[in-house]
């Protein structure tokens, strides 16, 4: 049976259900769920989707106008409209050809019609049950794909009812708090009443023309919050206030990367970019004026665990790449190509003076690069005998530089359930356990329990009915290939970070130092 049939569910056998599919599926090792809890934890309000923070205002807003000016409690309602205002703000866009707005490529489509007037129906896609070929193909827009979770997590939106399934803004009166109400008024402010009751106009008819588009286009920037206004003052106090704003006693993480991102900037010639805070905290090892700073000990631990996962998952990937071009599409003995791989990649650290000839894995010698420049190297390396390798040495070096702060990290994850059985603060112990292992009998050892079993741990748990993610099969001391894994470091959203903090202009456009009101800002907190 070659592995083309297997892929197309061809198998001659009989099968007491459906044969099962395989598909890409994502973390085939389960590394990455401690990096999700940890931004979670430290960046709350924010994912990777929510591009722009001006729609935090917009969303508020709309819920406003919606229970004012059309007060319908229906769920195909309300979803009707916010895709209708959603799309008006695309076309907006596409007037200006900016980017960055969700739904532009439908709405250039449209736009560049040239006609008078556009019919917002056409890019909503109003009266189509299956929302492809429309401007978003998610029935609640972009508000429900993207930003729906975090405006409900800041405590500025909610459910108007247990049944209805339609959302209302927030309305409190509680000091240091924002509400979705107030935010929904300082962005009305911006609009001018008659600009406001235009676009109100507009998504009732559905119907929007060029000079109507004209008029709108600046009031309705959704890239900038201007400066000065009650809008951006509420949209600061929002982002540096409590994480947690339903939570009385809650936590300032977000508030204080905020000032660690912005002291960063102010403090380097370079743009900044996605990992220069998390390499530079795990450098630090979360210390900052030989204090233990407890925001920048997360990013620390985020970082260590991300190093971890490229180490393990890089292996996996480069494994089935070997398993593939050994196996020629058959079963192979796994053993056998096991002990072929670690003879290999021993005697690449022998030749490149890494350890002697029978040394073991504690006395490999520590390779004088850093963490991200091993992973680099790894990128650039084409012998995959030889990026095993160098993940085995990446693994050497995350024991020796993070072995003295493991019980400090243990306590400070325990702390906030952070802590996985398959991150490396769990999995330091067993590789000490086996640093008297030969190198060739640890490489071994790495690749049967960290790449092979946790793959197929993690593949059986995610396995239903119908869907596998596994990467290969095994069978009787055989295992056969399946498919490749990509894999890479997952975004700690500092990227969504810096463009909010761009989009209220406290940051250059090109990232490299603050503005005027950004130093303010930053020396106020």
């Amino acid at each position: 049976m070659s592995v083309q049939q297997f892929e197309k569910n061809k198998i001659a056998a009989p099968f007491l259900g459906e044969p099962l599919i395989h598909i890409v599926g994502q973390d085939p090792l389960g590394l990455l769920n401690t990096g999700g809890k940890t931004f979670d934890l430290v960046l709350p309000g924010l994912n990777n989707v929510t591009d722009r923070i001006r729609y935090y205002s917009f969303y508020c807003w709309f819920f406003y106008c919606y229970a004012k000016h059309i007060g319908k409690p229906s769920k195909k309602e309300q979803f009707n409209y916010l895709r209708r205002a959603e799309f008006i703000l695309s076309l907006l866009a596409a007037k200006t050809g900016v980017q960055g707005i969700g739904g532009i490529t439908k709405a250039l489509e449209i736009y560049n019609t040239s006609q008078n007037e556009f019919d917002l129906t056409i890019g909503t896609g109003e009266e189509k049950k299956v929302k492809d070929g429309t401007y978003w193909k998610n029935p609640r827009g972009i508000f429900g794909q993207n930003y729906v979770s975090s405006l409900k997590q800041l405590h500025l939106i909610t459910e108007f009812d247990a049944t209805s399934e339609c959302f209302v803004r927030t309305e409190f009166e509680i000091e240091n708090r924002v509400s979705g109400y107030q935010l929904a008024l300082a962005f009305e402010e911006n609009l001018s009443d008659d600009i406001a009751l235009l676009f109100i106009e507009i998504m009732k008819r559905g119907v929007i023309t060029q000079s109507e588009i004209e008029r709108l286009v600046e009031p309705f920037n959704m890239l900038k919050i201007p400066i000065g206004t009650k809008e951006h003052e509420l949209i600061w106090k929002l982002i540096t206030g409590n994480d947690e704003p339903k939570i009385e006693n809650s936590n300032f993480f977000r508030k204080r990367t905020i000032q660690l991102v912005l002291e960063k900037v102010n403090n380097n010639d370079e743009p900044f970019f996605d990992y220069r805070l998390t390499f530079d905290a795990y450098h630090s090892k979360g210390i900052i004026n030989n204090e233990i700073d407890e925001t920048y000990s997360l990013w620390y631990f985020y970082q260590l665990e991300q190093f971890w996962h490229m180490a393990c998952t890089g292996s996996l990937s480069i494994f089935l790449k070997i398993l593939n071009i050994e196996s020629k599409g058959n079963w192979i003995e796994e053993e056998k190509l096991i002990d072929k791989i670690a003879e290999e990649v021993a005697e690449f650290l022998k030749n490149e003076s890494y350890i002697d000839e029978i040394e073991t894995f504690q006395k490999l010698k520590i390779i004088d690069l850093l963490e991200e420049e091993v992973v680099d190297t790894i990128k650039r390396t084409n012998i995959n005998s030889e990026k095993i390798a160098y993940n085995i040495l990446l693994i050497k070096k995350l024991i020796i530089n993070n072995s003295s702060e493991i019980e400090r990290l243990l306590s400070l994850t325990k702390k906030y359930e952070l802590n996985s059985n398959s991150s490396f603060l769990s999995s330091i112990f067993a590789l000490q356990n086996k640093e008297e292992l030969s190198i060739k009998d640890f490489i071994k050892y790495f690749i049967k329990k960290y790449v092979i079993v946790r793959h197929q741990w993690v593949s059986l748990k995610k396995m239903n009915n119908s869907q596998s993610t596994e990467k290969f099969i095994r069978e009787d001391s055989l295992i056969r290939y399946i498919d490749d894994v990509e894999y890479a470091y997952s975004s700690p959203r500092l990227n969504t970070l810096v463009d909010f903090l761009r989009d209220m202009q406290l940051i250059t456009e090109d990232k490299k130092e603050l503005t005027k009101v950004g130093e303010n800002l930053f020396n106020s907190l």
